[in-house]
């Protein structure tokens, strides 16, 4: 049975139903018993708890019950329906719905009407559980019973932990005793559920096999053994199951917790009988009402003659795969046609099978999906290309599909190369086909790729059975157009592969850079991502299963502090920052220990040496440190010294939080926008006027003021804008500007790059009064962007004649240290930024087109210190696609040499403009007739001079146009270096 309880988070639960069989429609279990019958021996154990249901109604002091269908917060407030399972009663604690009747509990389900304050429910049924009144951990838990058939029956005997001390379902686990389907009446599953948090949790189960002439709905006795590091399942004593590979991650965990955890603590039971939902579907009319399920005992034992087993952590080492497997490949990919070099099987209808070897293109109707995939080159390797027509409304709309063989017990990594034409997701996942349920192998792992080149990657461990028939699966529907490429995926074994315990580490998500504090992650002896040594001492450090605290056992601590010490290497310290560190102490004797925060090598302290003064309580601790103003420190370490003195000292909750937010951003301009407060007029500014619209845009008194006649059809109709701001990925930025408008109106604010994604949008309403807005917004990716306001048409359009007044408009990262905003950098000749591309692209943009010019595709990125613009497809006019560059000066009467080298990989034209860019027609003003090159494959030098007839203009472009140009317009790769435009 799914949990139900512990998921407020989980508000959108959806599970999927359990898979259990393989490929030939059963699965086996290398763990669990084979043909040969294994019987359980009941005289090792001794009764603890039990209820014979010999009394005459159900007694209160051992169970109590879930009411209603929906999962509630603690406020009573609605999170999901039927109980995150899609399940259709309403459960009550009426004696019509559970009761006792011959010496039996009956749970009947019946078909009638019932409303509460969330909906109508059909059915009624019951489910009972002793939380809060009997719980344990280990044992054996044994359940007489008779279960009813019906298609949509879901009757379930099973456990939930008494506190989720690992985390929301299923990271603190779920045991299922026994499972049935009423439409299938001669089998029964037990199963576990374990891993992170919905929607990473992991199961896995067996079925049983009942005799055809004894089904679910005859007398059963479903038993479970539960002990230290191993689970066995029994029906009529006979064993059917064993297990003893599984695991549990917390949110903020860098490690998973020790084993056996999840299954190391206290569960209580759960009995119920469920109509409807995703294990056994939806009842038909065939399923009869009342229905019930019948319980004759439940009784709960102890060892009596012997200890429990110790937990044996599960052995990593080399998995070996069925000799009717794929097989890896010489170079250890188990991902075959990594090039793309076989047909790619289309998979568009029903019925149509995947190819079982090679790469699988599915965009089945029914998902809503639509798009082709090709394959083209990139940096002399194939990659495959979705493109897009209809995203469907699922992930898994569009998939690229191969079938891979996982073994149990290996350790994964899928790695690949992905990129898009704009930021945009995709999910990746290892699991089962159909015929074992969808089970998920690895997590659903979901990637934010960007318009750049980049490598991907994730792990992890296969604890299902051996599947030869696995689906790696990209999936690529649901989150818009923008076409896919992917290539080189590996999928290697990496089983028995070392941990970097003492390498970088980021912080966790709540924040704390040090990892396992808690002492309860990694290996059994809890002590992962720790170091400890002694020095001419005598020390030993240990992690009990009960205490999960840290007890260092000290004989001879020498005289010296340093000679019993423990360390965490790795964490990252940033510059100016302070940090503040908090632990719990104890000593059997009062003493000192001391603590420091070191580099790597341990030859500057930033901390000091902290002197702690420790009593045989346990207390916490707390000392704050700062960091040198200009050092950040990615490798440093915590360190306590303990030695200078005998006896135990325990340690427990580490954390080290850094407390301001001073960040280090390296070349990151802070104030990437310019002139904000327009003190040298429009500088650094643009603006556009449509056709449809009427406006005049200037400065005025320090403010930049937009006379509207006419806000046109469109919302960009009327804009301000300042673009080729470079903005960095993972940074929060803080948007802010003053407005006002002569007549109330609305206007939208957004930061958008040339392709126009936007990663900050706001519709904000003006009034005559001058009025301050502030927002923020954190960057995916890296990209150069622009700050628009559109002052088109808006939802309180037609506005009439309107003045609209803007000022102090500041882009910043946020938190960056108090300044003013910098004045604008006067450009001076020849003004041409990163000519030779050493800086990537910097100080460069790219337009694609629009509906007027036609929409060129591609993507231009730098390569070999080289600018490389790859076109796939040319606008219709010579300008789109271009390349270019802003903010030049060039000085009335002077002279200038333009130069640059360029090479196309299939001969075309290049038109090369100069000149002043406007916001209305004609939109450019040339500074010197268009300049036509024409490209070979050959990289040449190409150069023409000409004089400046214009005004002084400190804000000219230089654009290289290489779009539908007449005789050569080849959609293919070009590349430029070395551009300089010399004064002469």
């Amino acid at each position: 049975m799914k949990k139900t309880l512990a998921i407020l988070l989980s508000a959108f639960l959806v599970l999927p139903s359990t898979g259990f069989a393989g490929a030939d429609g059963k699965q086996s279990n290398e763990n669990a018993a084979g043909k040969q019958t294994v019987k359980s021996d009941k005289s090792e154990w001794s009764l603890v708890w039990s209820d014979e249901f010999n009394g005459p109604e159900i007694d209160r002091s051992k169970w109590t019950y879930d009411i209603g269908n929906w999962i509630v917060d603690e406020d009573g407030n609605g999170i999901t329906s039927g109980w995150g399972n899609n399940e259709k009663e309403y459960y009550t604690d009426s004696s019509e719905n559970a009761f006792i009747a011959d010496g039996k509990l009956v749970i009947k389900a019946k078909k009638e009407h019932v409303t509460d304050q969330f909906g109508t429910y059909d059915y009624t049924s019951a489910k009972l559980k002793t939380k809060g009144l009997f719980s344990k951990k280990y044992g054996r838990y044994e359940i007489k019973a008779k279960l009813p058939t019906g298609k949509g029956l879901w009757p379930a005997i099973w456990m939930l932990p008494e506190e989720d001390k690992y985390g929301t379902w299923a990271a603190s686990g779920e045991i299922d005793i026994v499972e049935a389907w009423g439409s299938k009446p001669n089998k029964v599953a037990g199963t576990i559920h374990y891993g992170e948090g919905w929607p990473n949790n992991k199961h896995t189960g067996k079925e049983f096999e009942l005799p055809k002439n004894r089904g679910i709905d005859k007398w059963h006795t479903y038993a479970l053994e539960w002990e230290p590091g191993e689970l066995r399942w029994y029906v009529d004593g006979e064993l059917y199951q064993t297990q003893n590979k599984w695991y549990s991650k917390g949110t903020d965990n860098a490690a998973n917790f020790s084993y056996p955890a999840p299954f190391d603590q206290e569960f209580y039971l759960v009995m119920n009988l469920a109509v409807g939902g995703w294990f056994d579907g939806e009842v038909d009319e065939t399923t009869k009402f009342p229905s019930q399920m019948e319980v004759d005992y439940v009784r709960v034992y102890d060892l009596k003659k012997r200890d429990y087993r110790e937990a044996v952590e599960p052995v990593t080492g080399p998995v070996i795969l069925p000799e009717d497997a794929k097989q890896p490949l010489e170079d250890g990919n188990l991902v075959y046609d990594q090039n793309y070099q076989k047909p790619v099987t289309i998979v568009d209808q029903p019925g149509v099978e995947l190819d079982p070897m090679y790469w699988n293109f599915v965009n089945l109707p029914e998902f809503g999906g639509a798009g082709s995939l090709s394959v083209g080159d990139i940096n002399g390797t194939n990659f495959a290309k979705t493109d897009i027509v209809n995203p469907g409304e699922q992930l898994y709309s569009l998939q690229m599909i191969q079938n891979i063989s996982l073994a149990n017990g290996g350790k994964y990594k899928v790695s690949f190369d992905a990129k898009s034409t704009a930021p945009r997701n995709i999910m990746v996942k290892a699991g089962a086909g159909a015929s074992r349920g969808w089970v998920k192998y690895s997590n659903e792992v979901s990637f934010n790729l960007t318009s750049e080149l980049k490598s991907y990657e994730f792990t992890f461990d296969m604890l299902n059975e051996t599947d030869i028939s696995s689906r790696l699966e990209f999936n690529l529907g649901g989150n818009g157009t923008n076409p896919v490429w992917i290539g080189n995926v590996r999928v290697e074994d990496i089983t028995g592969a070392p941990v970097d315990v003492d390498g970088p580490k980021q912080p966790l998500p709540d924040g704390n850079h040090v990892y396992n504090g808690t002492f309860d992650q990694g290996d059994m002896d809890r002590l992962m991502f720790w170091n400890f040594s002694i020095d001419d001492a005598a020390a030993a450090a240990s992690v009990s299963e009960n205490a999960r605290e840290l007890h260092v056992a000290i004989e001879d601590g020498a005289e010296n502090p340093e000679a019993v010490q423990l360390n965490q290497q790795g964490m990252y310290l940033v510059k100016g920052n302070d940090y503040k560190v908090t632990l719990k102490a104890r000593a059997d004797e009062p003493r000192t220990i001391q603590a420091s925060l070191l580099n790597k090598d341990g030859t500057a302290n930033y901390s000091g040496i902290i002197t702690i003064e420790l009593t045989s309580n346990m207390e916490e601790k707390t000392f704050e440190f700062t960091m040198p103003e200009d050092l950040t420190d990615p490798e440093a370490q915590i360190v306590f010294n303990l030695g200078d003195g005998n006896g135990n000292i325990y340690l427990d909750d580490v954390v080290l939080l850094k407390t301001s937010n001073i960040p280090d951003y390296g070349n990151i301009d802070l104030y990437p926008l310019k002139n904000g407060d327009f003190s040298n007029g429009l500088s650094s500014w643009g603006h556009y006027v449509h056709f449809d619209a009427s406006a005049q845009i200037a400065p005025e008194s320090g403010e930049v003021k937009m006379a509207i006649a006419s806000e046109g059809n469109e919302a960009w109709s009327v804009l301000l804008e300042q673009s080729n701001l470079r903005l960095a990925k993972g940074v929060v930025y803080e948007l802010s500007f003053a407005a006002r408008s002569t007549q109330e109106r609305e206007a939208e604010v957004t930061v958008e790059n040339a392709q126009y994604h936007r990663y900050f949008s706001e519709v904000i309403t003006l009034s005559d009064q001058m009025q301050q807005y502030t927002h923020q917004f954190k960057m995916p990716v890296d990209d150069a962007a622009a700050f628009k306001m559109l002052l088109g048409k808006n939802a309180l359009s037609p506005v009439g004649i309107h003045d609209v007044f803007i000022d102090d408009v500041v882009l910043k990262v946020k938190d960056a240290p108090s300044q003013q905003e910098p004045e604008p950098v006067s450009v001076s000749t020849p003004g041409i930024d990163n000519g030779t591309f050493s800086e990537g692209i910097t100080d460069w943009s790219a337009w694609w087109g629009d509906q007027w010019s036609g929409y060129g595709v591609g993507e231009m990125t730098a390569e070999n210190e080289e600018l490389k613009v790859e076109i796939s497809q040319v606008g219709g006019a010579a300008y789109a696609p271009q390349v270019y560059q802003k903010g030049l000066l060039f000085e009335n009467g002077a002279s200038y040499t333009v130069e640059f080298d360029a090479r196309a990989d299939v001969p075309r034209k290049m038109n090369v403009n100069i000149g002043k860019e406007l916001s209305n027609d004609p939109w450019f003003i040339n500074y010197v007739p268009v300049q036509t090159v024409d490209l070979t494959s050959e990289m040449q030098t190409y150069s023409f001079t000409f004089i400046m007839n214009e005004e002084t203009f400190d804000d000219g472009k230089i654009v290289f146009e290489l779009g539908n140009i007449l005789g050569g317009n080849a959609a293919t790769n070009v590349f430029l270096d070395n551009v300089s435009i010399t004064k002469n």
